[in-house]
């Protein structure tokens, strides 16, 4: 099949596909030359043990061709985050980060937390990785920058203006002038030139009081009381205000870990790390990591990425970013200077967050292998599955399933469902179709079944779970209650329920899985609901 399968490959740019005897995609690839580079797969010399596993569970291979490599380089990205192949690094975490925006588009701007599609006609700082609502909060009271939704003026002052956060231009009450003048020193603020902004305040705040305009002067005095401790907080790490993301790395023999330092305006805004299987070549797993990231994060795309090595292909990828950001986006690995510095750090962060990932992960398994112990199970619960039921009045009745592995969330195998067959409050009938559903599909796609299933709730829920597991004539499944009240365990054949203690790991375990089923069960009641009324 292989010596087929080069001979008719095509020597044009484009996508390969690697599918294995179940016709799964197992890896995604682009080349310059299709021929080529699938044949360079097939030659002994080259392999490593990781890419020659990989290449053993191939049994046939898919193309794609393309008009240009620039094109291959994209669509891999987009098929990758589409189909997640057993052999591409994935990256889990697609939420967008929030930046702080004002939004100098309008007449009177207005600061804002965005995300996605941001505006090229405003004025955004970030990405951050933490909230910024806080920042937000602050910014709003020290130059009192409206909030009102509308991009126009309302006509009456609200609440705002009268608790000092805002200056009340739609009654003008300030003048365009003064609004602006505001604006404009919080975007300075947040651009990280904070020992200007506070000596022009501390100028405007002598000038009141000597023009006896002692109102404005205790408002500039205010400001410098909440502007002062910020200052203090802001971590400026280069001489130059460049916008840069530094990538660095570290690596075990199992795992491979990308920290990300974000400097925006010369000030570090965010350090997050990604930790992955060590599944191939450490160079094309930074490649496909710089891939996906900014295919998904295309709005926080810098002027200058710093790598630890060289890219193969780190021409077409820096065409690739600066088609999307309109700009010239270089990336570099530097040899010396500042910015090497900046790499060693990021490699360190990268370093630490490794070990604190390993530590929480023998902390996790030890907790799970307490709770064997506690409930005399006969083998550690590597897999929790645990269910619960949400409702307002019989209403827009949804129930939730989360699985935890290894003690710890595995969000990618989390259930909800949109109850069908229950009308009114019946919470145990809900629960019944919940739990049948669950499991009557792994039965009928032969899957396995989890090591514990954990239900919310007292001896009738855990009686529910009984009845559904004799229906589909699922036998020996442990299964365990958790009592809400008094968080007591109930078990299968046994009348008096198991009592642990409060500080246990079993049951801070138990009680972590059981909030994290009614958190995710709550979330979905309330897209229902708000569809509901929109409605």
């Amino acid at each position: 099949m292989h010596k087929e399968t080069i001979k008719n490959a095509p020597k044009l740019p484009g996508i390969y596909l690697m599918k294995d005897k179940n016709r799964n995609i197992i890896y995604i690839g682009k080349a310059k030359n299709l021929k080529n580079r699938i044949k360079s797969y097939f030659l002994k010399t080259l392999k490593d043990p990781k890419t020659e596993k990989m290449v053993s569970k191939i049994k046939d291979i898919e193309f794609i061709i393309t008009n240009t490599e620039k094109e291959a380089l994209i669509l891999e990205a987009e098929l990758v985050r589409k189909n997640r192949p057993k052999y591409n690094i994935e990256l889990k975490d697609d939420k967008a980060y929030p930046y702080i925006t004002i939004t100098t588009s309008d007449l009177y701007p207005r600061i804002i937390i965005s995300r996605r599609k941001l505006s090229k006609n405003d004025t955004h700082f970030g990405p951050h990785t933490n909230s910024v609502v806080n920042t937000v909060s602050l910014i709003r009271n020290i130059f009192r920058i409206r909030d009102c939704r509308p991009k126009t003026l309302p006509k009456k002052v609200c609440l705002s203006y009268h608790i000092r956060r805002c200056g009340g231009p739609c009654e003008n009450y300030i003048s365009h002038t003064d609004y602006m003048t505001s604006t404009n020193q919080a975007i300075r603020f947040l651009k990280g030139d904070t020992k200007d902004v506070i000596k022009e305040i501390e100028i405007n705040m002598k000038q009141a009081s000597k023009n006896h305009k002692f109102e404005s002067a205790a408002i500039y005095r205010d400001q410098l009381t909440q502007l002062r401790p910020l200052s203090d907080k802001q971590t400026i790490i280069l001489k130059k205000k460049n916008d840069i993301d530094v990538i660095g790395h570290y690596t075990e023999k199992e795992k491979v870990i990308f920290n990300m330092l974000i400097i925006r305006n010369g000030a570090l805004t965010a350090s997050r790390h990604y930790i992955f299987d060590n599944i191939s070549n450490e160079k094309e797993m930074l490649e496909s990591f710089i891939q996906q990231y900014y295919f998904r994060h295309n709005e926080s795309i810098p002027q200058e990425i710093l790598l630890p090595y060289e890219l193969k292909d780190k021409q077409l990828i820096e065409e690739w970013l600066s088609d999307i950001k309109e700009k010239k986006v270089t990336i570099h690995t530097p040899k010396k200077g500042e910015k090497l510095k900046l790499i060693e750090m990021s490699n360190k962060n990268a370093k630490e967050a490794y070990t604190t990932q390993i530590t929480q992960d023998k902390e996790a398994k030890a907790r799970t292998e307490t709770l064997k112990t506690a409930l005399n199970l006969e083998k550690q619960p590597r897999i929790i599955e645990a269910f619960d039921i949400s409702t307002i009045g019989g209403k827009h009745s949804v129930g939730s399933m989360v699985q935890f592995k290894d003690g710890k969330p595995n969000k990618k195998n989390y259930r909800r469902f949109k109850i069908k067959t229950v009308t009114g409050i019946d919470d145990f009938a809900m629960m019944h179709e919940v739990i049948k559903r669950r499991y009557k599909r792994l039965k009928e796609e032969n899957q396995p079944m989890p090591d514990l299933v954990l239900v919310d709730g007292g001896k009738g829920q855990l009686n529910i779970a009984l009845e559904v597991f004799k229906e589909l004539n699922i036998r020996n499944q442990p299964l365990i209650s958790l009592a809400k009240k008094e968080e007591e365990v109930y078990l299968p054949n046994r009348s008096d329920p198991i009592v642990l203690e409060r500080d246990s790991k079993a049951l801070l375990l138990l009680r972590h899985i059981r909030d994290e089923s009614h958190r995710f069960a709550i979330g979905y009641h309330k897209v229902l609901r708000k569809k509901g009324l929109e409605e």
